[in-house]
């Protein structure tokens, strides 16, 4: 199949070679994955409820900037889509949110790879359910297999599994919109 959009598919998005990093940066990132998890866990023992909204937010703003993320930043993202409801909650911004997409799968793809393998599930399921969004069943199906590789018992990742195995297709799938559209008085979806 013909990749028309120039979108990561099955062929390449496993194939980005992981960053060799040096003794320091690999300490970098530890330890701001130990401040990032650490300041977390302080904030949701406060409220979790503000804590868990201010982080989603704050991923949120982040990805809309095009400059690679900082280690700091990486962990900040990467213990937000570990905690279920902040995960939940920065998709939903997503979904409300199509005219950024790319840019944030971009910055997924990325921080995916230099990722460490207990975060991995995470980031690639939230990179698939943004490509299913988007309509790139291969991307999503690659990513969904991934997140699996790594947690079989990832929830996110069996759902998608299960919708893709089904079937089913987001609205952004062009066959559906086209099915949909032609089922419309008008023919449009708008």
């Amino acid at each position: 199949m013909q990749n028309k959009n120039n979108e990561p598919n099955a062929d390449t998005l496993l194939d980005l070679p992981a960053p060799l990093l040096s003794a320091k940066q690999a300490k970098q990132r530890e330890n701001h994955l130990a401040k990032a998890s650490q300041a977390f866990a302080d904030a949701i023992g406060t409220d979790a409820f503000v804590a868990r909204g201010e982080l989603a937010q704050a991923i949120f703003d982040r990805l809309q900037v095009e400059l690679e993320f900082t280690w700091q930043e990486h962990a900040q993202l990467c213990v937000g889509l570990c905690d279920i409801r902040t995960r939940d909650g920065l998709l939903r911004m997503i979904h409300d949110s199509p005219e950024i997409r790319g840019q944030f799968l971009t910055h997924l793809l990325r921080e995916l790879v230099r990722s460490q393998e207990e975060f991995v599930a995470p980031l690639a399921t939230v990179y698939a359910g943004i490509a299913w969004l988007e309509g790139q069943v291969e991307a999503t199906r690659s990513a969904v297999d991934h997140a699996l590789n790594i947690d079989s018992t990832y929830s996110l990742a069996q759902l998608l599994d299960i919708a893709l195995r089904s079937r089913l297709l987001s609205c952004r799938t062009p066959s559906l919109t086209m099915h949909l559209a032609s089922r419309t008085p008008t023919g449009s979806l708008a």
